[in-house]
């Protein structure tokens, strides 16, 4: 039977509306979360420093990304073949894809790291604020991981004398544009030292730069520094002991400052925000040519 003139080459309606509900969902990209953190002081904007340090690549994080999804697919796989039904390799296959959808078993692992790194913190602040006579509140209620941490903080505290002088301090540099908090400025062994925490498995490069930076920024704010030290505690009983790694005096503010200069260019081509910009200037950095900035000087 002949088709009815003018109905040749015409589309089913629903098949169309289908397609482009289809098209419509393979275009449109999800939003991405900005993670950008900023502080916010006297009216300005500036980018934190661990916020503009993301911008370096870290290798070590690809393999351990594998690493991490393979032996959360092996147990799975596990645990499926353990069931009634695992003969069959459809139901295999369904159940498998069900226990490692979701969130990915890296991301969980640095949820988890995460965690016991806050807390981690927050055993040693108030430790600190407690040796100083300062409310430091209730013991905060640590993981057991962190506890062991803590317990290595003590243990190298006490070997080197640790004399704090100012905890979790804010710390930042308008010419330069950026801002931090420090975890702690104190005298160790009698020397004036900017000091970080690390609770990963190692203590990397980026956290030197991160170092450089609070140490320009402490000079600003009229705490300056002879060196600044990586301490690195355990998370677990089976890693080794405390670790502290001095920042190599090779590293210049320069080196953070490039990598500054590299994530303002990444935000403006993304469109993204990047903060208040600091105020033009030409030749040495003040603090390079005269020291921290004056305190103002009390009337009265």
């Amino acid at each position: 039977m002949p088709h009815p003139r003018g109905n040749r080459g015409r589309r089913c309606p629903t098949a169309t509306i289908r397609r482009c509900e289809v098209a419509g969902t393979v275009l449109s990209a999800p939003p991405r979360v900005d993670r950008a953190r900023f502080y916010t002081i006297e009216g300005q904007q500036w980018p934190s420093v661990t916020t503009i340090l993301d911008i370096i690549a870290k290798p070590a994080l690809g393999p351990w990304y594998a690493k991490e999804e393979r032996r959360y697919f092996e147990a799975a796989m596990l645990e499926v073949l353990s069931k009634p039904g695992a003969r069959d390799p459809e139901y295999v296959l369904t159940a498998v894809a069900e226990a490692v959808s979701g969130v990915k078993a890296a991301d969980k692992a640095k949820q988890q790291a995460a965690i016991i790194g806050t807390a981690m913190h927050a055993g040693i602040e108030w430790a600190l604020r407690t040796q100083l006579g300062e409310d430091a509140g209730p013991e905060p209620r640590l993981p057991d991981a962190a506890v062991w941490a803590v317990e290595s903080w003590k243990d190298w505290a006490k070997s080197v004398a640790l004399e704090p002088l100012a905890i979790e301090r804010t710390v930042y540099c308008e010419v330069c544009g950026y801002a931090g908090t420090l975890d702690l400025y104190a005298r160790v062994r009698g020397v004036l030292t900017v000091l970080d925490w690390k609770s990963g498995k190692a203590i990397y490069p980026e956290a030197f730069l991160q170092n450089v930076a609070y140490r320009h920024a402490a000079t600003r704010r009229w705490m300056p520094s002879t060196q600044g030290l990586i301490v690195r505690l355990p998370k677990y009983q089976d890693d080794p002991a405390w670790e502290a790694m001095p920042v190599p005096e090779s590293l210049t503010l320069e080196d953070f400052r490039a990598a500054l200069r590299l994530w303002r260019w990444q935000r403006r081509m993304a469109g993204q925000p990047e903060g208040d910009r600091p105020p033009s200037r030409s030749g040495i950095h003040p603090t390079e040519a005269a020291g921290p900035p004056r305190a103002p000087r009390r009337t009265g």
